[in-house]
Parts: structure tokens; C-alpha cells; sequence
């Protein structure tokens, strides 16, 4: 490959990050310390050649620098259609019914849901999360990494994970679409999901991923579960709104980003690292294992 043109890199593609834009065009953005910003979303979540592996040191090439943004080309070519699909979709309100019941069953083409996996996916692996991950055994090892060394080695890393990934869910798993009834979701440099630093095909994927506001999906493979129901919707109260925005809060380290609704600052995400939950038995694994057709691992 020639030279590689210097580019900045979304990790929070433009085409999703324009649905948490508030009335006056702007984002939220939260850092640890709990101060706030508003920004144009376009101008959020970027990193410089995020997506490039350069090898050579700065100003100099080499024939085998390369780039992997084209892999989430079908991912953000497919966004828009996706999120419109996810609004489109029925739902039912009634928090009295235990929350297996409360999901609704939507029909849902092949098509559809690869573009959703893919979507999520994208997400997943983009992510600031995964790049952390996808350095931190050799920064166990070796201590910190000169920058350029470290960048070419995230993404030697991550160049592949959004195939293996995708390819081994497609639509094929469980899927499950979250809206919310009154409270916005938030969104971060992470979120919940089991599929950082892969390199190999995931067992038991499962991410659940904010994609506006006021939508989220789930999209997952679990290791036993029935074909039918595909997808399911479902509409969360305000508390189960904040158990998904807390989580986000805990797997992220530098940035929440929200609409309109300034997060309460937790102490997980103060702690500026990108944490995880500990235990299987926390609210966001459990909402997932009750999706219709799951069924428990034990």
C-alpha cells in the first residue's frame, strides 16, 4: 500500500452520533471529574488514524502500513436504515408483568438482523474499550509502549474482530430491541459487552449496545437458546433505564456522552478506568438471559 494519508477516525460514527444531538445541535459531554461540554456530535469521538497500522517511525512509510477502515463500511452504510427500522418497531408498555413476559415478539428478515449485528458490532469494536484491551497484555509484559508502537500493535489487534465477530452471530442468536419510557439512555467510550481483544470466533457473544437515546439493542449468542422468537421488544421503566446508563458508566473511562439529561456522576466512572461488572449475576446479565428462548447456562 501507498503512503497513508493522515485521517481522524470516528469511533462513534457520525451517522449514530447525530441522533443524541439536542435541539441546539450539541451533545453532552461528560468527563470523569464530572465536568460537561456541549459539542457538535460530529466533532466527538475521533482518533487520529485509529484505523491505520503504520509501522515506520513518524513521516516515514513502509510497504506494509495498511488500513482497516473499509471494515465498518457496511456497518455505517446500513446505520441509518437500522435505526430507522429499530423506531418502527412495536412495543408495549406494562412494567406489572415479570420481565420475561413483558417482551414483545417482532418479525425480523435475515437481512435485518445481519444489519443490526453488524451495526452493534461495529460498536463494540471501535470502541476506546477494546482498544485498551487489545494493547493491555503486551503493556503487562513490557510496561508502556511508545505511542506509535502501541497504536500499530491495537491495530494489528483489532483489524480483524469485526469479521469474527459479526460472521459468528449474524442472524443467527437472539435479539432483543430496549426502549425507553421516559429516561434517555447515555452512551460512552464503553458499554456492556464480552467481545474485547478477540482474535478468535466468539463463545456466548453478548453486547448491549445504546444507539440513540432512546434505543438500545442486545445482540447475542447465547449458548443454548431456541430459534424463535428472533427479536423482542420491550420498554424499560426509568430505574431499569439507569441500570443500563450505570453500566455505561462503569465500562467507560474518559467520555459519557447524553442528550439533554446530564447523567448523575458515579464513582466507577471517576475512577477513569474502563471497568467491568465482576459477577454474571448483575442486572444487565439477567435482563439478557430473560429474553424469550434463553436459557440458563447452569
Amino acid at each position: 500500500m501507498g503512503n497513508l494519508k493522515s485521517e481522524r477516525h470516528h469511533w462513534w460514527p457520525r451517522c449514530v452520533s447525530r441522533e443524541w444531538a439536542a435541539q441546539d445541535g450539541t451533545t453532552g459531554w461528560m468527563r470523569p471529574d464530572g465536568t460537561v461540554i456541549r459539542v457538535p456530535p460530529a466533532k466527538l469521538a475521533m482518533i487520529g488514524n485509529g484505523h491505520h497500522i503504520k509501522l515506520a517511525p513518524m513521516g516515514s512509510a513502509t510497504p506494509w502500513d495498511s488500513s482497516f477502515e473499509h471494515e465498518y463500511d457496511n456497518a455505517d452504510t446500513h446505520f441509518p436504515a437500522v435505526i430507522s427500522w429499530l423506531g418502527s418497531l412495536d412495543r408495549h408498555c406494562d412494567f406489572e408483568r415479570p420481565l420475561r413476559e413483558r417482551f414483545v415478539s417482532q418479525p425480523a428478515a435475515d437481512n435485518q438482523l445481519r444489519a443490526l449485528t453488524e451495526s452493534a458490532v461495529s460498536l463494540a469494536v471501535r470502541s476506546p474499550r477494546n482498544r485498551e484491551a487489545s494493547v493491555a497484555s503486551a503493556e503487562r509484559l513490557r510496561g508502556p509502549l511508545p505511542e506509535r508502537e502501541r497504536n500499530g500493535l491495537i491495530g494489528a489487534n483489532m483489524q480483524r474482530s469485526q469479521r469474527l465477530i459479526a460472521d459468528s452471530i449474524g442472524a443467527n442468536g437472539k435479539f432483543a430491541v430496549l426502549f425507553t419510557g421516559g429516561r434517555e439512555f447515555i452512551y460512552g467510550d464503553g458499554f456492556f459487552h464480552n467481545v474485547t481483544a478477540v482474535h478468535n470466533p466468539p463463545q456466548n457473544p453478548k453486547i448491549l449496545a445504546p444507539i440513540t437515546p432512546t434505543i438500545s439493542v442486545i445482540v447475542s449468542r447465547p449458548s443454548r437458546f431456541t430459534v424463535e422468537p428472533r427479536l423482542s421488544t420491550m420498554v424499560l421503566s426509568d430505574a431499569e433505564v439507569e441500570l443500563c446508563n450505570h453500566a455505561v458508566q462503569v465500562y467507560s473511562r474518559e467520555a459519557l456522552f447524553f442528550r439533554t439529561e446530564k447523567p448523575t456522576l458515579h464513582d466507577a466512572f471517576s475512577r477513569r478506568e474502563h471497568l467491568k461488572y465482576a459477577s454474571p449475576d448483575n442486572p444487565l446479565e439477567r435482563l439478557i438471559r430473560s429474553i424469550p428462548g434463553v436459557f440458563s447456562s447452569g
